[in-house]
């Protein structure tokens, strides 16, 4: 009995510190972290206003591969909305609820069992193509939350940093982004091509993306032999069948143009793509930023009235192993048509 009381008052102790340490704890929290970027407001604010593109740049979903995504019908702007769910982080969902120009917008941050929280965003020309950014988290603390305060600042500040050095390295590396790519309006002939498909996550896409692709092509190479140069008659592509945003998967048949007579073996197949017509787009450089043609011939399709196909496809017809610099790399993005 002596020893249960001892640590029945050791407890007592412990919580009694506890209720006075929080007494003189703060109630509330601000955590922000800036950085200055070589790029126009423009620019900077097009990656936070929009919801979508959130994910190329959220620190969150690099470090949470369960993370999937449910957007609202509107992702852009004033009220714009999306939720996620996570087995490591919980749930939660996030709105736009002000925007004021491209100078101040403010969040609101729901997180599943716990108290709401405020985001805000600042963006300030610094000169002339430099934009400064601050991004920020508000909210607070319920009595017993208190203690958690002594350690939001080191993990939440980690993540906000992470975040703003990705917009950066967006925003710095496609310095063309405000500038309208020509959308084309093209025919392409039919073409006989050995092809693998794969169902991947977006996760796998972003981290070894290239590998993928390497290891994929090679396999059809190698089913074509030691003459597989006189026999591909074109270039290689990519058919994307499917960009599932809900399920962070995307399913992609890789593609060589080929006239020969060899056999499929296993899960590489002989196909035949019909002639069609429909929209095109040169894009001129790395392919982890091939997103921004797709985007602008879906923004022209629209604009046009214009019905695209089920699937896309991008074309690469710069060998990287012949062209180190990757601004070099040509890619033709394109779309068929429906009539």
């Amino acid at each position: 009995m002596r020893i249960l009381k001892i640590i029945l008052i050791i407890l007592l102790i412990l919580i009694g510190l506890y209720l006075l340490i929080s007494l003189f704890l703060p109630s509330s929290f601000d955590i922000s972290r800036t950085i200055n970027i070589n790029g126009p407001k423009r620019a900077v604010f097009a990656q936070v206003n929009d919801f979508k593109k959130w994910e190329s740049w959220s620190p969150w979903l690099a470090e949470d591969s369960t993370m999937t995504f449910r957007y609202a019908d509107q992702t852009k702007g004033k009220g714009a909305s999306y939720s996620w769910k996570s087995q490591e982080m919980g749930n939660g969902n996030m709105q736009i609820t002000d925007v004021r120009g491209m100078d101040t917008l403010r969040t609101a941050i729901n997180f599943e069992g716990m108290n709401p929280a405020k985001g805000y965003w600042y963006f300030n020309e610094v000169g002339k193509g430099r934009t400064q950014v601050t991004w920020g988290f508000t909210g607070e603390f319920g009595f017993f939350e208190r203690i958690f305060g002594l350690f939001m600042e080191g993990q939440v500040a980690g993540s906000f940093e992470t975040g703003l050095g990705n917009i950066k390295y967006i925003v710095e590396s496609q310095k063309n982004d405000i500038i309208e790519l020509p959308v084309n309006t093209v025919s392409k002939d039919s073409i006989r091509y050995y092809s693998i498909t794969e169902t991947i996550s977006m996760t796998d896409m972003a981290e070894s993306g290239s590998q993928i692709f390497a290891r994929n092509y090679g396999r059809i190479l190698k089913l074509l032999g030691k003459k597989a140069d006189s026999l591909i008659t074109g270039a290689p592509f990519a058919i994307f069948h499917e960009w599932n945003e809900e399920t962070r998967q995307t399913t992609i048949e890789f593609s060589i143009p080929s006239m020969a007579d060899k056999e499929p073996g296993d899960d590489i197949k002989r196909r035949v793509l019909s002639a069609s017509e429909g929209l095109e787009v040169n894009f001129l450089g790395p392919y982890a930023l091939t997103g921004k043609a797709h985007i602008q011939i879906q923004e022209y399709a629209q604009a046009n009235n214009i019905d695209l196909g089920p699937f896309s496809i991008e074309f690469y017809v710069t060998d990287p192993a012949a062209e180190a610099d990757t601004s070099k790399w040509l890619t033709k993005v394109y779309y068929p048509t429906v009539e």
